[in-house]
């Protein structure tokens, strides 16, 4: 299994905010400077977490982002299927692959592995990883 850029920039969004004292407000420019992420993409990442309900934003002077659940609630696999891009892993039909008339279990056991991946990371939450981790970041 791969993630993508998008995805991996997400779950650092998600963690440095874990690492914040709580009611920390970090801010986007501080956040894409930490982790040397472009602005732009780190605006678009923040966005779709807040719509996904995994962050809380707040505007104007003196805004900024935290997490908007506690690092308990938030499941990784969870996180990861609404960030990913929903496909299989392989089409057996473009091209049309000689293989699928003879009943080939192929992409059943792929399938099966994308949802163990899925399963095994929901057994673990933001908390879980960042339990490994000794020091909170500075306020921004």
């Amino acid at each position: 299994m791969q993630l993508t850029r998008y995805t991996d920039y997400s779950l650092r969004v998600l963690i440095y905010l874990a690492l914040l004292e709580p009611g920390t407000l970090a801010t986007n420019k501080i956040i894409a400077r930490h982790f040397n992420i472009p602005l732009n993409h780190l605006i678009k990442v923040v966005h779709n977490l807040s719509k996904l309900g995994l962050i809380h934003s707040v505007r104007g002077k003196g805004g900024g982002i935290t997490l908007a659940k506690t690092p308990e609630q938030i499941q990784l696999g969870t996180v990861i299927q609404k960030l990913e891009p929903a496909h299989p892993l392989i089409d057996c039909t473009s091209p049309l692959c000689p293989l699928l008339e003879q009943k080939c279990g192929l992409k059943t056991a792929l399938d099966t592995a994308q949802d163990c991946f899925i399963a095994t990371l929901n057994r673990y939450t933001l908390k879980d990883i960042l339990d490994n981790m000794k020091t909170q970041l500075n306020s921004p």
